[in-house]
């Protein structure tokens, strides 16, 4: 898993504060997910499409969505080769941090 932030404060009172509040029921397979407060987040921080997009086109990415309310992203990666060439190339603007789940 990579952790990518563009280096912008989005405020979690500001996202929720935008977002339009509709309950969309559980997720079911994760691998389905989203994440509700996406939208609310990129209109705040349109950056964070900039990490999304960079991170999905990233060889060997896989589940890639936004943390929480904002601004961390991450993707989930098919090796750590990939992971870790990501890392290595990510915009030198931004902080990351290569890690995995446990």
């Amino acid at each position: 898993m990579l952790l990518v932030n563009p280096n912008v404060h989005v405020s979690t009172g500001s996202v929720f504060a935008k977002w339009d509040g509709v309950d969309r029921g559980p997720l079911g397979d994760w691998r389905d997910g989203r994440n509700d407060l996406e939208p609310a987040a990129l209109g705040i921080a349109p950056a964070i499409g900039d990490v999304l997009g960079w991170l999905a086109a990233q060889r060997g990415s896989g589940f890639t969505r936004m943390s929480g309310s904002g601004a961390t992203c991450f993707a989930m990666f098919d090796s750590e080769g990939h992971r870790d060439a990501a890392a290595a190339s990510c915009p030198s603007n931004w902080w990351n941090l290569p890690t995995f789940l446990r």
